[in-house]
Protein backbone atom coordinates (compact mmCIF):
# COMPACT_ATOMS: atom_id res chain seq x y z
CA UNK A 1 0.00 0.00 0.00
CA UNK A 2 1.71 3.50 -0.70
CA UNK A 3 1.68 5.74 2.11
CA UNK A 4 -0.71 8.88 2.39
CA UNK A 5 2.13 11.05 2.60
CA UNK A 6 1.45 14.55 1.40
CA UNK A 7 -2.20 13.80 1.00
CA UNK A 8 -4.57 16.63 2.46
CA UNK A 9 -7.18 15.06 4.73
CA UNK A 10 -9.56 17.16 7.17
CA UNK A 11 -10.40 16.39 10.28
CA UNK A 12 -14.14 17.88 11.26
CA UNK A 13 -14.93 17.10 15.39
CA UNK A 14 -15.25 19.47 17.79
CA UNK A 15 -14.14 16.72 20.62
CA UNK A 16 -10.62 18.00 21.30
CA UNK A 17 -9.20 14.45 22.34
CA UNK A 18 -11.01 12.49 19.35
CA UNK A 19 -9.51 15.07 17.05
CA UNK A 20 -6.32 15.32 18.53
CA UNK A 21 -6.55 10.86 18.17
CA UNK A 22 -7.38 11.10 14.45
CA UNK A 23 -4.86 14.18 13.36
CA UNK A 24 -1.93 12.11 15.34
CA UNK A 25 -3.17 8.84 13.83
CA UNK A 26 -3.14 10.57 9.76
CA UNK A 27 0.03 12.73 10.60
CA UNK A 28 1.99 9.47 11.67
CA UNK A 29 1.06 7.66 8.26
CA UNK A 30 2.75 10.90 6.55
CA UNK A 31 -0.87 13.00 5.70
CA UNK A 32 -1.24 16.68 6.02
CA UNK A 33 -4.08 17.31 8.58
CA UNK A 34 -6.44 20.47 7.74
CA UNK A 35 -7.50 21.40 11.18
CA UNK A 36 -8.91 19.74 13.17
CA UNK A 37 -11.68 22.11 12.52
CA UNK A 38 -14.55 22.51 15.34
CA UNK A 39 -17.31 23.93 13.82
CA UNK A 40 -18.78 24.02 10.11
CA UNK A 41 -17.43 27.74 9.83
CA UNK A 42 -13.47 26.82 10.40
CA UNK A 43 -14.48 23.44 7.96
CA UNK A 44 -15.22 25.56 5.32
CA UNK A 45 -12.33 27.42 5.20
CA UNK A 46 -10.39 23.99 4.06
CA UNK A 47 -12.63 22.45 2.20
CA UNK A 48 -10.83 23.61 -1.36
CA UNK A 49 -8.02 21.81 -0.07
CA UNK A 50 -8.88 18.89 1.25
CA UNK A 51 -8.68 15.40 -0.58
CA UNK A 52 -10.04 13.33 1.80
CA UNK A 53 -12.26 14.31 4.86
CA UNK A 54 -13.65 12.81 8.21
CA UNK A 55 -16.67 14.51 9.26
CA UNK A 56 -18.28 14.37 13.13
CA UNK A 57 -22.22 14.35 12.15
CA UNK A 58 -23.19 16.98 15.26
CA UNK A 59 -20.84 19.90 15.82
CA UNK A 60 -22.38 21.28 18.69
CA UNK A 61 -25.50 21.31 17.77
CA UNK A 62 -24.71 21.89 14.05
CA UNK A 63 -24.81 19.66 11.38
CA UNK A 64 -21.82 19.35 9.40
CA UNK A 65 -24.03 18.46 5.62
CA UNK A 66 -23.23 21.70 4.29
CA UNK A 67 -19.52 20.84 4.52
CA UNK A 68 -20.25 17.02 3.03
CA UNK A 69 -22.03 18.74 0.27
CA UNK A 70 -18.83 20.80 -0.75
CA UNK A 71 -16.80 17.71 -0.65
CA UNK A 72 -19.21 15.74 -2.89
CA UNK A 73 -19.32 18.18 -5.08
CA UNK A 74 -15.47 18.14 -5.61
CA UNK A 75 -15.39 14.53 -5.78
CA UNK A 76 -13.53 14.23 -2.64
CA UNK A 77 -14.06 10.97 -0.19
CA UNK A 78 -15.50 11.76 3.12
CA UNK A 79 -16.57 9.95 5.91
CA UNK A 80 -18.75 10.26 8.90
CA UNK A 81 -17.98 9.49 12.24
CA UNK A 82 -20.18 10.08 14.81
CA UNK A 83 -21.19 9.53 18.35
CA UNK A 84 -25.11 10.17 17.53
CA UNK A 85 -27.79 7.62 16.50
CA UNK A 86 -30.68 9.73 16.30
CA UNK A 87 -29.41 12.49 13.12
CA UNK A 88 -30.64 10.61 9.81
CA UNK A 89 -28.01 11.16 7.45
CA UNK A 90 -29.62 12.94 3.95
CA UNK A 91 -30.75 10.66 1.49
CA UNK A 92 -28.14 11.93 -1.63
CA UNK A 93 -25.37 11.60 1.36
CA UNK A 94 -25.83 7.88 2.32
CA UNK A 95 -23.57 6.84 0.16
CA UNK A 96 -20.74 7.48 2.46
CA UNK A 97 -19.62 5.42 5.14
CA UNK A 98 -21.14 6.72 9.08
CA UNK A 99 -19.04 5.38 11.64
CA UNK A 100 -19.57 5.18 15.30
CA UNK A 101 -16.56 7.32 17.28
CA UNK A 102 -16.25 3.89 18.89
CA UNK A 103 -14.93 2.48 15.99
CA UNK A 104 -11.94 4.00 16.21
CA UNK A 105 -8.69 5.77 13.71
CA UNK A 106 -8.11 2.49 11.77
CA UNK A 107 -11.63 1.99 10.92
CA UNK A 108 -11.71 5.23 9.42
CA UNK A 109 -8.49 4.95 7.16
CA UNK A 110 -9.95 1.51 5.96
CA UNK A 111 -13.61 3.28 5.36
CA UNK A 112 -11.61 6.13 3.54
CA UNK A 113 -9.24 4.24 1.44
CA UNK A 114 -10.99 0.49 1.01
CA UNK A 115 -9.13 0.35 -2.43
CA UNK A 116 -5.39 0.25 -1.09
CA UNK A 117 -6.39 -1.89 2.37
CA UNK A 118 -8.85 -4.80 1.03
CA UNK A 119 -6.22 -7.33 1.80
CA UNK A 120 -6.56 -6.15 5.75
CA UNK A 121 -10.13 -5.21 5.37
CA UNK A 122 -11.84 -4.55 8.59
CA UNK A 123 -15.27 -6.01 9.07
CA UNK A 124 -16.62 -3.55 11.15
CA UNK A 125 -16.60 -1.16 8.46
CA UNK A 126 -19.97 -1.34 5.95
CA UNK A 127 -19.46 -2.40 2.22
CA UNK A 128 -19.31 -0.20 -0.27
CA UNK A 129 -22.17 0.72 -2.51
CA UNK A 130 -21.74 -1.24 -6.08
CA UNK A 131 -22.53 1.94 -8.20
CA UNK A 132 -20.30 3.47 -10.54
CA UNK A 133 -21.35 7.28 -9.36
CA UNK A 134 -20.89 6.57 -5.69
CA UNK A 135 -17.69 5.27 -5.78
CA UNK A 136 -15.75 8.06 -8.58
CA UNK A 137 -14.72 9.91 -5.42
CA UNK A 138 -12.88 6.92 -4.23
CA UNK A 139 -11.76 6.13 -7.98
CA UNK A 140 -10.15 9.44 -7.86
CA UNK A 141 -8.35 9.36 -4.31
CA UNK A 142 -6.88 5.39 -5.28
CA UNK A 143 -5.69 7.12 -8.74
CA UNK A 144 -4.50 9.63 -6.94
CA UNK A 145 -2.38 7.27 -4.56
CA UNK A 146 -0.90 5.50 -7.53
CA UNK A 147 0.20 8.41 -9.33
CA UNK A 148 0.54 10.99 -7.26
CA UNK A 149 -0.17 14.05 -9.53
CA UNK A 150 -4.27 15.38 -9.55
CA UNK A 151 -4.36 15.82 -13.15
CA UNK A 152 -2.58 12.69 -14.32
CA UNK A 153 -5.16 10.63 -11.91
CA UNK A 154 -8.54 12.25 -13.33
CA UNK A 155 -6.48 10.85 -16.83
CA UNK A 156 -6.27 7.62 -15.13
CA UNK A 157 -10.03 7.34 -14.05
CA UNK A 158 -11.26 8.91 -17.33
CA UNK A 159 -9.06 5.50 -19.17
CA UNK A 160 -10.06 3.10 -16.25
CA UNK A 161 -14.03 4.23 -17.33
CA UNK A 162 -13.46 3.81 -20.96
CA UNK A 163 -11.90 0.24 -20.49
CA UNK A 164 -14.47 -0.69 -18.15
CA UNK A 165 -17.21 0.29 -20.75
CA UNK A 166 -15.06 -1.90 -23.68
CA UNK A 167 -14.79 -5.01 -21.31
CA UNK A 168 -17.95 -5.15 -19.61
CA UNK A 169 -18.43 -8.31 -20.79
CA UNK A 170 -15.34 -9.96 -19.64
CA UNK A 171 -16.63 -8.89 -16.09
CA UNK A 172 -16.05 -11.97 -13.98
CA UNK A 173 -19.16 -13.53 -12.57
CA UNK A 174 -19.98 -12.81 -8.91
CA UNK A 175 -17.28 -9.69 -8.91
CA UNK A 176 -17.94 -6.22 -7.03
CA UNK A 177 -17.66 -3.29 -9.19
CA UNK A 178 -15.06 -1.78 -7.06
CA UNK A 179 -12.98 -4.57 -7.44
CA UNK A 180 -13.11 -4.39 -11.07
CA UNK A 181 -12.44 -0.99 -11.69
CA UNK A 182 -9.67 -0.98 -8.90
CA UNK A 183 -7.96 -3.90 -10.98
CA UNK A 184 -8.54 -2.29 -14.50
CA UNK A 185 -6.84 0.81 -12.99
CA UNK A 186 -3.86 -0.71 -11.39
CA UNK A 187 -3.88 -2.55 -14.64
CA UNK A 188 -3.42 0.59 -16.70
CA UNK A 189 -1.37 2.61 -13.74
CA UNK A 190 1.11 0.00 -14.44
CA UNK A 191 0.76 -0.28 -18.38
CA UNK A 192 0.26 3.50 -19.14
CA UNK A 193 1.43 5.74 -15.82
CA UNK A 194 4.14 7.03 -17.23
CA UNK A 195 2.18 8.84 -20.21
CA UNK A 196 -0.83 9.85 -18.47
CA UNK A 197 1.52 11.98 -16.04
CA UNK A 198 2.40 14.56 -19.42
Amino acid sequence: MRELRGLHILIVEDEWSMAGELAEFFSNMGAIVLGPAPSVEQASEHTDQAEAAILDVNLNGRHVFPIADKLMRRGIPFVFFSGDDDIPIPEHLRHASNLRKSSGSKAVLHALFPAQLSEHADTSVPPPPDDVFTLLPKLRLAARLLLGDVNASDRLVERTLEQAIRDVDCRQLGQSTENWLNEIMRELANTHGANLMH
